[in-house]
């Protein structure tokens, strides 16, 4: 019984300081997937991979899917990827590393996000990596 109540309020708390999506989706996500959550716009994936493997299979999952590359950039910590859809509109992604085996990745389907073109973009990066 004490640990309940003392769970409890950490959970509230995490809730209001918008971590609640990734809290309760984190658990039982798709394999290689440490978290995941969207807000303003934009998907914040956590993958369980390496950075320079999640940069090389972002590339691939956008010419698997036939993105125009607008722009590629990238470092030993973040990277930053722009890419045009077939119907004009922009996608941006953006890595950071988190860890030896963590990668941060950002989509953002034009300007005010697209859930759902978001979901598709990011599991064809989790397929390059996982299958």
């Amino acid at each position: 019984m004490r640990k309940t109540t003392f769970l409890l309020p950490v959970i509230f708390f995490l809730f209001l300081a918008g971590c609640g999506a990734l809290v309760v989706f984190g658990v039982g996500t798709a394999a290689g997937i440490a978290g995941y959550k969207w807000y303003e716009g934009s998907l914040t994936v956590i993958y369980e991979a390496p950075y320079i493997k999640a940069w090389d299979a972002s590339l691939k999952a956008f010419g698997d899917m036939k993105l125009e590359i607008k722009s590629q950039k990238h470092d030993l910590t973040k990277g930053n990827i722009k890419a045009e859809m077939e119907d004009k509109r922009s996608v941006t992604v953006s890595l950071a590393y988190k860890s030896a085996q963590q990668t941060e990745v950002e989509i953002r389907v034009g300007f005010f996000g697209d859930k759902d073109a978001s979901d598709v973009i990011q599991e064809s990066i989790r397929k390059e990596l996982f299958e």
